[in-house]
């Protein structure tokens, strides 16, 4: 097992061994993945990597799948269709207990375990799986500054490409292949153009809308490198600025500035929606805010932690998540700029460099 692969597995049993669990299942691709290196969309069939509190850790995997385990150390059973997979699950589980449940497996699935051993107790992952990942390790942060430096050449691209007439779906077409030409297939979600009132829309779906002179456009984008995710929004104006987006545009600038600024270990990270709401809120376009300020990113777009107000959960060296914070006028115009940042020692760093300045095509 390599290094980093086995000082995962050694943390979640210290958490296994501090929570009193007798053992936790990994069930969803990218927690799978996280633990063994290898990475399959097992659509419905059962894959599963269970590590014990005690003995070693054992993959379960549907047998077509067999020939990507090679030369894995973890040992893995292989399954066929027609097999009854959570009976099978059951037999590498303690008989008695209280087992960690990956929370995006299918209800169904953990009912048909469930039956198969009644005397188990299950609780969902929050305090094993999603507590790992809160803290990317060294080899995730450089997978995700590589991911940042990409973003930044796609960005700069299709900003450099867009022109009066074309439609938010023609833009998307540029963005798929800008990321083709840095050999990413795959994008982190369906992007989000909005020109105009469109982005006023802050999950708007691209459509046929044509970019007019002095039209906003909202482009938010990212690319999937090597299972690692990439998020960033920038804002961009077709022309002659006008005066309410210029406005507009400068505080939500400062906000993300401030949201930025109040990251670091210790402070709750709901101190950064507060940071960037309050800018908004005091230039009187608190009403026009309406989300929260960022999600983690990591192997999945929306992931622990995620940035609001009530959120308590104490910033930690390494964690991972975007700083977003807008202002949408329906009917009007949206302006958004976000990066993805890490924890620091005494601060934060953003994954992107790309400028932030109001920019003009």
């Amino acid at each position: 097992m390599e290094d980093y692969l086995a000082e995962r597995v050694n943390r979640a049993r210290t958490l296994l061994v501090a929570q009193q669990l007798d053992a936790v299942i990994a069930t969803s691709s990218s927690n799978f993945y996280y633990f063994t290196g290898v990475h399959i969309e097992p659509h419905e069939r059962l894959l599963a990597f269970i590590l014990p509190r005690q003995g070693d850790p054992v993959i379960l995997a549907p047998k077509l799948h067999e020939e990507e385990f090679a030369g894995i150390s973890i040992e893995a059973r292989f399954w066929s269709d027609g097999q009854d997979t959570t009976e099978l699950l059951g037999t590498v589980l303690p008989k008695e207990g209280n087992i960690s449940v990956d929370s995006s497996w299918p209800s169904k699935s953990l009912l048909s375990l469930m039956a198969h051993r009644p005397n188990l107790r299950f609780v969902d992952s929050a305090t094993t799986l999603s507590h790992l990942r809160l803290r990317k390790d060294a080899r995730e942060l450089c997978l995700l500054r590589e991911a940042g430096v990409l973003t930044d050449r796609v960005m700069a691209n299709v900003i450099g490409d867009i022109r009066v007439g074309m439609t938010e779906l023609d833009v998307v077409e540029r963005l798929k292949h800008f990321w083709r030409q840095e050999g990413v297939y795959e994008l982190a979600f369906a992007p989000i153009v909005g020109v105009g009132a469109n982005g006023a829309m802050p999950h708007h779906q691209p459509d046929a809308t044509r970019i007019q002179p002095m039209d906003t456009v909202v482009i938010d984008m990212g690319g999937i490198w090597k299972h690692y995710l990439s998020d960033m929004t920038r804002t961009i104006v077709v022309g002659e600025v006008a005066q309410p987006v210029r406005e507009a545009y400068s505080i939500v600038k400062q906000a993300q500035l401030a949201g930025m600024a109040a990251v670091k270990p210790g402070v709750p990270i709901g101190a950064i929606d507060v940071a960037a709401r309050t800018i908004i809120s005091d230039a009187g376009y608190g009403r026009y805010f309406n989300n929260r300020t960022g999600h983690g990113v990591g192997m999945e777009i929306h992931e622990e932690p995620y940035a609001y107000g009530e959120n308590a959960t104490v910033l930690e060296e390494g964690m991972v998540f975007s700083v977003e914070p807008g202002i949408y006028i329906p009917g009007g115009f949206g302006i958004r700029i976000e990066d993805v940042v890490i924890v620091t020692e005494d601060g934060c760093e953003s994954m992107y460099q790309f400028t932030k300045e109001l920019l003009t095509v």
